[in-house]
C-alpha cells in the first residue's frame, strides 16, 4: 500500500539524485505542478495498486471482526461484499484526478521534478515495488514490538484508570 508515509520515504532519498534528469513539460492548458503530479502518479499507482491498498485495508477489519467473535464463515461474506462492492464502485478514471490534485497540492513544482526523476531511475523503481512489502513489514515489526511493551504501558495505565472507576461509583 502506498501511503503518505511511503512517499516521505522517497523524497528522502531524493537528496541523492541529481536534479534535472527528466525534461521539463511545456506549458499548456495545465499548470506544470499538475502535469508532473499526473506523471507522479501514473509511476506510483495503477488500478491493481488501488485495489492491492484496499485489500490491504479490508485484511485488519476482517481480523478486527475476527476478534470481537464473527464466525469465519461471516468474515468470507464480509470479504466478498467488500470486494464486490470495490470492484462495481471504484473507477480508476474517477479517483485518479481527485489524486493528482492532492499531489499538485501537497508538493511544490521542485519537489514533483525530483520526485519524477528519482521514480524513473533504477532505485526509485526498485523503492516502488519494494516498499509496499517493506512497510507492511515495518508494520507488523512495529506491532509486536509495541505488543511487547503492553504490561509497563497497563502497569501506567491501571492506577489512572482505577482513580476514575472509584471516582464514578
Amino acid at each position: 500500500m502506498f501511503t503518505t508515509r511511503c512517499f516521505r520515504v522517497v523524497c528522502l532519498a531524493l537528496v541523492i539524485l541529481p536534479a534535472g534528469l527528466v525534461s521539463r513539460p511545456a506549458r499548456g492548458d495545465e499548470d506544470n505542478r499538475t502535469i508532473l503530479a499526473r506523471e507522479v502518479l501514473e509511476l506510483t499507482y495503477s488500478p491493481g495498486s488501488l485495489r492491492d491498498s484496499f485489500g490491504a485495508f479490508l485484511q485488519p477489519v476482517l481480523n478486527g471482526m475476527k476478534r470481537d467473535g464473527l464466525p469465519d464463515a461471516a468474515q468470507e461474506e464480509v470479504r466478498k461484499a467488500f470486494l464486490e462492492w470495490f470492484n462495481q464502485e471504484v473507477r480508476w478514471d474517477d479517483i485518479k484526478p481527485k489524486l493528482v490534485q492532492v499531489y499538485a497540492q501537497d508538493y511544490t513544482e521542485e519537489e514533483l521534478w525530483a520526485l519524477v526523476n528519482f521514480l524513473k531511475n533504477p532505485l526509485g523503481q526498485k523503492v516502488i515495488a519494494k516498499l509496499p512489502l517493506v512497510m507492511h513489514d515495518c508494520g507488523v515489526t512495529g506491532q509486536g514490538y509495541f505488543a511487547s511493551k503492553q504490561d509497563s504501558l497497563n502497569a501506567k495505565l491501571a492506577p489512572i484508570l482505577a482513580k476514575y472507576r472509584k471516582a464514578g461509583n
